[in-house]
């Protein structure tokens, strides 16, 4: 039964990809993201983590899909998960 969830959810756009796969973004998707990129504060701009994340998301037009969730959480919240307290921060 474990195999089962596998096989339905292949090939289907839409739905939630696993932790390992690539999401592709179409021209329209990154002149969308652009406008939130304009406004997230520009401390995530100068940070090295969030910078090339943007940059490989314009360049190369993808993202795995752990990267894609730290991202789209910043543009829609303006704040990352850490910030949010989302995610622990471990000192």
């Amino acid at each position: 039964m474990k195999h089962i969830e596998l096989f339905e959810s292949f090939g289907a756009p839409n739905l939630p990809m696993p932790g390992g796969k690539k999401r592709t973004f179409t021209d329209a998707e990154i002149t969308y993201y652009q406008r939130f990129w304009n406004r997230v504060h520009f401390k995530y701009h100068a940070n090295k983590f969030f910078a090339s994340m943007w940059n490989k998301m314009k360049t190369k037009k993808e993202l795995m899909n752990k990267q894609w969730e730290e991202l789209e959480f910043l543009l829609q919240n303006g704040k990352s998960r850490y910030e949010a307290g989302i995610l622990p921060k471990n000192y």
